[in-house]
């Protein structure tokens, strides 16, 4: 399921001595990235800390394609390429792409949920990730 692209705006921060994105830049805008989608259906920060569950990385990978330096505008989109039946696993890929839709980088990123308190992956998953996951399935089909 692939979600709308969002913009991204540049920071001076973002940037490395060759005034282009930093490489770790990348894994920042899309891990805040995923969280604006989560929180958006419903999986917010403090429903997540209420039920004691929160994302687990296993991996998280970048493919650099091209440059993006300042003034350029630039989207990320959010894709589910893999979901596990029961939702507690998945693979997100990130692409940031121009105005043209030329990718400039793609990043995968590998997880689950994770129980905070017991420190174990989460099987079966709370309710509101089961709801946000069949909402996001909806927007993918309009």
């Amino acid at each position: 399921m692939k979600l709308q692209a969002e913009p991204i705006i540049l920071r001076w921060s973002d940037l490395d001595p060759n005034f282009h994105m930093r490489h770790s830049s990348y894994y920042d805008l899309a891990s805040q990235h995923r969280i604006n989608v989560l929180h958006r259906y419903g999986v917010t920060l403090e429903v997540m800390e209420r039920e004691h569950f929160a994302p687990v990385l296993f991996r998280e990978e970048c493919v650099f394609m091209r440059e993006i330096r300042p003034g350029d505008v630039v989207y990320i989109d959010f894709e589910f390429t893999q979901v596990s039946e029961d939702r507690s696993k998945w693979t997100i890929v990130h692409e940031f792409k121009d105005e043209r839709g030329k990718i400039k980088a793609r990043l995968t990123v590998e997880g689950a949920w994770i129980d905070t308190k017991l420190r174990k992956l989460v099987r079966p998953v709370p309710q509101v990730i089961s709801d946000a996951f069949a909402a996001m399935q909806l927007q993918d089909g309009e």
